[in-house]
């Protein structure tokens, strides 16, 4: 009897939490947050290492979750530091997705906006934070690929927690099972920087608002001996805030500061790198903050080596946990469908069941389905299938598929315009798009758009545009008249869109033009027709970045048959243009990247009215019909019906974001399409800038001549091209 009461009383503490785990001996290792700082957790693990210690626990927070969900998964130090050197930290900071990994529409618009605001029941709301983690949940499904194994962090080759705060009750959460996605993306959110991560009904915000170093966890497993790697500055100075990011830091710290000297009393050997420059997101700084972390470790070696000698190692088998860069689907599992269909997705991620898959493969597709907009999280893991793997995708749905977004630009073309657009996704049919835009400024534009993503399957589309600018008549270099443009089109078109990079279209087009002198100048007729035209076209684009590209082309062809009516009851004889533009993306030497072009357009039948002839001149980006930029001459100041022309843009990176430029083209502006090949008369320009890819967006100024003339003229752009 007596026996049974004992073991019935000592089934409760058997049955603790980790407790079976706890040994004489055992360490525990505790990893704090701090963002790019806890980069120094990998030099103190090198120490750690060196000095014989092997780690029986770990818990952390935030980034110092990551690298001890890294190393208890079973990477080692050197693998651990090689992964995280080759993440695009900016890309992770600013979540965006690759634009060649956008849909084809979304590439065309998605570079012109300052301001973003999700539309929930018809009304613009501010954004819960600035980012949406893509990028790191992305990460997350690589680095912890091999968990599948696992069925709790305990099971990992060295047992693991992290810790998250519950951003409605402001409690506490401690992983310890589930999907380490989940665990990492949870106690990565901090504030403001990331938006709260959301599963299983609760959402959730970086731990390091409650607790920082998680130390408690571990004494609660039994864990004998604790070895602290602390990163984190409580509080700054006066002084020392001096950028946003310190003050978000500084505001999530007061409520752990009390807490955090009560942790300390479980701390065995404490290393605290001192790294006063760093901050959350000087990833830039990597080798000084390892280097610091290996610093600080070494300060305690002789109490590591102590440490090291009271402890019991087990034997553990040596387990590669990095991520398999091929692998076989037997199947592939979607959760979190119910607006969107399966087709979709597949035909956006673009692997295949019973077929081998490569990490290149994977990365594009989940790039491709955030890319659409259509969710907010796309994440992925693999589990055990009979053949292969099963492919895991866990996707959530935006809740706001409606966008209003507001954009600014100055040109030396078309002055100053606010831009407002306000797009909608899933308005009348599934993957269909909507998309208006209104420049409001000194040059008024429009443009409306509709069409539904079918991909390869041919689709009808609709697109009602409007443009008013001012632009002048030149006779030998003087300008003679200025004159104001008014149009007005609407299109009908059926296109199809290949790999979301390939567009093949034709359609039809009604368009009113006025051309209308202005009052300060005298003697040119003004101009108002419509025509009626017929078109088909090509347009392929992969530039990696709308505005600096190191890689990827652009292919753009068109054939337009151009008729003037008058009330569908008059036809004039058409002429035809055909136009054909080829762009290349190169970089080199690291800091160097060419853009290299070649356009052509040859009209074919009588000669066109104003709104129709080849124009070349200034150095804006993207005009209506046959304007073309052309450097060493003002807007539109040549005038032909057939035009050849090659250039070539250097840009010189000297620091982050800061560009000197050198541009060049030559040029044939012709009357006949023979005179192109047999004239001697060649146009060129040079010009030499200075670039910054600003908050508001690409600031240019430059200084453009010609050999043909003596004139210089300077071309000043700020804000996204619209």
């Amino acid at each position: 009897m007596f026996c049974a009461f004992f073991l019935f009383g000592l089934l409760p503490m058997l049955a603790q939490p980790g407790l079976d785990s706890a040994k004489s001996g055992s360490i525990g290792l505790v990893l704090s947050g701090g963002g790019a700082k806890a980069m120094a957790h990998i030099g103190a693990l090198r120490v750690i290492e060196r000095a014989g210690i092997k780690v029986d626990y770990i818990s952390g927070t935030s980034m110092g979750a990551i690298v001890g969900a890294m190393y208890a998964l079973g990477y080692s130090v050197d693998e651990i530091e090689a992964y995280l050197r080759q993440v695009d930290w900016q890309a992770l900071l600013t979540n965006e997705v690759p634009r060649n990994r956008l849909s084809f529409f979304d590439r065309k618009t998605e570079n012109r906006y300052l301001l973003n605001f999700p539309v929930y029941e018809g009304r613009p709301r501010l954004p819960v934070g600035l980012n949406y983690g893509q990028y790191i949940l992305k990460e997350l499904s690589l680095l912890s690929q091999q968990a599948y194994r696992y069925e709790r962090f305990s099971d990992f080759p060295i047992p693991f927690l992290c810790v998250a705060t519950d951003l409605e009750t402001g409690k506490l959460r401690v992983f310890e099972e589930g999907r380490l996605i989940d665990a990492l993306r949870s106690s990565t959110a901090f504030p403001s920087l990331f938006t709260p991560y959301g599963f299983e009904g609760h959402l959730y915000v970086d731990g390091g608002v409650l607790n920082n170093y998680p130390v408690k966890q571990l004494k609660e497993k039994g864990i004998q001996h604790i070895i602290g790697v602390d990163v984190q500055d409580l509080l700054y100075t006066k002084n020392e805030l001096n950028s946003v990011v310190r003050v978000l830091e500084q505001t999530s710290s007061f409520i752990r500061v009390s807490d955090y000297k009560e942790q300390l009393r479980y701390t065995d050997v404490l290393i605290k790198p001192d790294i006063p420059e760093a901050g959350l997101t000087t990833f830039e700084l990597f080798d000084e903050i390892v280097k610091r972390g290996e610093e600080a470790a070494l300060a305690q070696l002789p109490a590591l080596m102590e440490m090291a000698g009271k402890s019991i190692p087990e034997q553990t088998e040596s387990v590669s946990a990095l991520p398999m860069q091929e692998f076989y689907i037997h199947k592939i599992n979607i959760k979190g469908l119910e607006e969107n269909t399966r087709n979709y997705v597949l035909g956006k991620l673009r692997i295949r069941e019973g077929e081998m898959c490569d990490l290149g493969r994977v990365n594009r597709g989940m790039d491709q389905l955030y890319g659409s907009h259509h969710f907010t999280y796309v994440d992925y893991t693999l589990s055990e299938a009979d053949t292969g793997y099963a492919f895991n995708l866990n996707l959530t749905e935006n809740s706001s598929l409606a966008q209003f977004r507001v954009g600014l630009n100055y040109n030396d073309d078309y002055k100053t315009a606010l831009l407002l657009n306000y797009t909608k996704r899933n308005l009348l049919f599934k993957n269909d798009r909507l998309s208006a835009d209104l420049a409001v400024g000194d040059n008024t534009r429009t443009l409306l758009n509709y069409f539904v993503d079918r991909g390869y399957i041919p689709t009808l589309g609709a697109k009602f545009r409007s443009n008013r600018f001012t632009f002048r008549g030149y006779t030998a270099g003087k300008p003679v008249v200025q004159r104001v443009y008014q149009d007005y089109s609407l299109d009908f078109f059926i296109q199809s869109t290949l790999y979301d990079a390939y567009a093949i279209g034709g359609g039809i087009q009604l368009e009113n033009v006025e051309i209308n002198q202005d009052l300060n100048f005298a003697g040119e007729e003004g101009l108002n027709k419509s025509f009626l035209n017929y078109y088909g076209f090509v347009d392929f684009d992969s530039f990696d970045d709308a505005n600096y590209p190191s890689r990827g082309f652009k292919l753009q062809a068109q054939g337009r048959i151009i008729a003037e009516q008058r009330s569908f009851q008059r036809f004039f004889e058409p002429s035809s243009v055909v136009d054909v533009g080829y762009s290349q993306a190169l970089s080199f030497g690291g800091r160097f990247s060419l853009i290299t072009r070649l356009w052509g357009a040859t009209t074919i039948g009588p000669n066109l009215d104003d709104p129709y002839k080849v124009y070349l001149g200034s150095m804006g980006k993207e005009y209506i019909n046959y304007i073309q930029p052309f450097i060493g001459y003002r807007y539109m100041e040549l005038i032909g019906r057939n035009a050849l022309m090659a250039r070539g843009d250097l840009f010189f990176e000297a620091w982050r974001n800061h560009f000197f430029t050198l541009k060049g083209n030559l040029g044939k502006l012709e009357p006949t399409f023979n005179g192109l090949f047999g004239s001697d008369v060649v146009l060129d320009g040079y010009s030499v800038g200075y670039s910054y890819k600003s908050p508001l967006g690409p600031l240019e100024i430059n200084l453009a001549g010609s050999t043909n003339h003596a004139r210089l003229y300077t071309y000043v752009r700020l804000g996204f091209w619209f």
